[in-house]
């Protein structure tokens, strides 16, 4: 494994620039392509973040237009101790909230909604998308892994929709997947009550596909891909099948961006405190 691109990185996804929030190493033998958040950069989706993200999977989507891509599996995983994905920049949201930068907000949950829909497309049905959850995977963080193919959980790791509490919701399109994948009593808990769940529940649930035990994700990942290898197509084949009859366009992401916007944007007094004490704690949890 290489934490620069590798030889050959412009057969996969093209030039691109290497990020200073991200390592990008490549399997050539079984086609893996994993994006691992840098300890450096803050554990959630900052608008600077978002655009290095945007851009280098609109480069993987267009990668084959010429020809098949040697790219088959992508893998999103963080380099932050027991921490996957704290969510939104809750910093950034209290910014557009107080300049009444309803636009700017817009845009920002535009780009989530389109990373949204390339990890659940598959980048165009290519390749098999994998979030590897090694700690706390929260509000966006969370929708991130709900889109990805197959979820990896190791067993510490805690999930939550914690946007409840502010009277918002998870905006930027994990709710239709788990509409289409939980029956009503599983949705109305994971979505509803701001609760936090144990990889097990979610397992449970039918929403992480391996739990592993703490510090194993990474080699329980690894077995999976290659238990698959030597049948990949077959694989490719079935999971696109299942991704087609549940398939979300890109317009379905985008469809509740604008009433998210609105609810953030009209905040009261009493919620926008509690903002401030979520993006302390958020901060706090960053370093």
């Amino acid at each position: 494994m290489m934490h620069t691109p590798p030889p050959g990185r412009a057969e996969v996804a093209g030039p691109t620039v290497e990020s200073e929030r991200y390592t990008l190493d490549f399997d050539e033998r079984h086609g893996v392509l994993s994006l691992n958040w840098k300890r450096g950069c803050p554990p959630y989706f900052s608008p600077a973040l978002l655009a290095d993200m945007t851009r280098e999977l609109s480069v993987i989507e267009s990668s084959d237009a010429d020809g098949p891509s040697p790219l088959r599996y992508f893998v999103l995983q963080s380099g932050h101790e027991n921490i996957f994905s704290l969510g939104g920049d809750l910093a950034f949201f209290q910014r557009m909230i107080l300049s009444r930068d309803r636009p700017g907000l817009l845009a920002y949950a535009t780009q989530c909604a389109h990373l949204m829909h390339a990890l659940h497309s598959g980048f165009r049905n290519r390749v098999t998308t994998i979030a590897l959850v090694q700690g706390k995977c929260i509000g966006g963080g969370f929708e991130a892994a709900v889109a990805c193919d197959c979820i990896v959980a190791e067993r510490h790791a805690r999930f939550c929709f914690p946007e409840i509490q502010l009277g918002i919701f998870p905006g930027m399109g994990a709710l239709p997947l788990l509409a289409r994948r939980l029956d009503r009593r599983d949705y109305e808990e994971i979505c509803h009550s701001g609760h936090t769940f144990t990889a097990d529940d979610l397992a449970d649930k039918g929403l992480v596909d391996i739990v592993a035990d703490t510090g194993q994700g990474k080699r329980a990942t690894d077995a999976w891909i290659r238990k698959r290898h030597h049948a990949f197509q077959a694989h490719r084949e079935i999971a696109a099948m299942r991704r087609s009859a549940a398939a979300l366009t890109r317009a379905d992401f985008e469809t509740s961006l604008t009433r998210w916007v609105d609810l953030v944007m009209s905040l009261d007094q009493r919620r926008l405190a509690m903002l401030s004490l979520a993006i302390q704690k958020q901060q706090s949890e960053s370093r």
